[in-house]
């Protein structure tokens, strides 16, 4: 029994001497865990001060840059009767003082040029463009385009149309087949912008399709650069494709081309809703008073974003027969909207109904006087 007693009592010792120690060892392992941890987020800071000084040494260079730039195109356009052999001269001096072989360098001088050719005119706008070949940033843009990057291929796109590099046309020209949208995109907008021969009938091999902000950049190119009206605008609205169709439709309007308005009402018999709404649009803008009766007969068919814009097409061709519809329409259970642009294309198809107040409607009487406040027309 004492041998027992004994047998256990030295178990006893073993096992709390056994606790004890993984005591040590778990406590050895949170301090290397610890000092690990510290010695990461002190990596970490360290590597943070680097980057953050890097980023504010390169702002410093660049601006440093920048003064310089300042100063060479101050010189060289601000200065009267200067040779042909003194802007040589000044040029080669400007190159040894920047770092010409940084393409940041170079971004920055491509940045610049465009920013003043916005702002001159005449013979400072070719001294420009002049800088820019002998600086030799044709061969940097090339470079871009060529690039295999969709990045640096549309930057070098958005250079050459920026600067207005006309001569680019015929090389950006393939780049509106290519397989990627944004360079397709950017390419499409540059030719436009670029080319000197009917720039706008590339739409008819243009195989993709046109998104709103695309169509918004078209319109721009095309009212900045007073582009003539496409001699087969009309056959444009037999496309197939309904973001190039609501294109063409936009392009008839802008041209007032009354020419293709029996073609524009066929297409209100598009499935697409958007397609119609543009149609509807373009008939207004179009003063296209024969496509009244089709407008009206088509109202309750569309969604109310559409009825929104046959009401205000009524209110520039409307008849007696559009006065008639639209009191119909206020009498409708319909939406806000509706009522407002109805009462709107009231005041101007219908004078005298806005200035009697209307009896036992007040939500009627309500949209009346915010129609009849001036300082809330639209």
């Amino acid at each position: 029994m004492s041998e027992f007693l004994s047998l256990m009592t030295k178990w006893d010792s073993f096992v709390q001497f056994g606790e004890g120690g993984q005591h040590y060892v778990f406590a050895g392992l949170s301090d290397l865990a610890i000092l690990i941890l510290s010695l990461s987020v002190c990596v970490v800071i360290v590597y943070l001060l680097y980057i953050r000084s890097v980023k504010l040494f390169r702002e410093k260079i660049k601006k440093l840059v920048q003064y310089k730039i300042n100063g060479f195109f101050s010189e060289l356009i601000f200065s009267d009767g200067q040779m042909e052999s003194d802007y040589d001269e000044k040029i080669n001096e400007f190159k040894k003082k920047v770092p010409l072989h940084k393409d940041w360098c170079k971004d920055l001088l491509i940045q610049n040029i465009i920013d003043l050719d916005k702002n001159l005119k005449g013979q400072s706008k070719e001294l420009l463009l002049s800088v820019f070949f002998k600086l030799d940033l044709l061969g940097y843009t090339e470079k871009l385009v060529n690039s295999s990057t969709w990045y640096y291929k549309t930057k070098g796109i958005s250079y050459w149309k920026e600067l207005n590099y006309s001569n680019a046309a015929e090389k950006i020209y393939p780049l509106i087949f290519h397989d990627n949208h944004y360079i397709r995109s950017s390419a499409l907008i540059a030719y436009i912008s670029l080319s000197e021969v009917n720039p706008l009938n590339v739409l008819e091999e243009y195989g993709d399709s046109i998104t709103y902000i695309e169509s918004l950049n078209l319109m721009e190119v095309i009212q900045r650069r007073k582009i003539k009206k496409p001699k087969n605008l009309v056959n444009w609205l037999k496309f197939e494709e309904e973001s190039k169709l609501i294109f063409a439709l936009k392009l008839v309007a802008y041209y007032n081309d009354l020419d293709a308005a029996g073609a524009v009402v066929q297409t209100l018999e598009s499935p697409n809703s958007k397609v119609r709404h543009e149609a509807i649009r373009c008939i207004g803008k179009l003063y296209y008073f024969d496509a009244e009766q089709d407008l009206i007969s088509m109202f309750f068919n569309e969604p109310e974003e559409n009825q929104v814009e046959i009401i205000r097409a009524l209110k520039e061709i409307g008849s007696q027969d559009s006065v008639d519809f639209l009191h119909y329409i206020l009498g409708l259970n319909k939406g806000s909207e509706i009522k407002i642009n109805a009462m709107y294309a009231l005041k101007s198809l219908d004078a005298g109904f806005i200035k009697n107040e209307i009896q036992n409607n007040k939500e009627l009487e309500l949209v009346r006087k915010h129609v009849k406040n001036p300082y809330l027309e639209v």
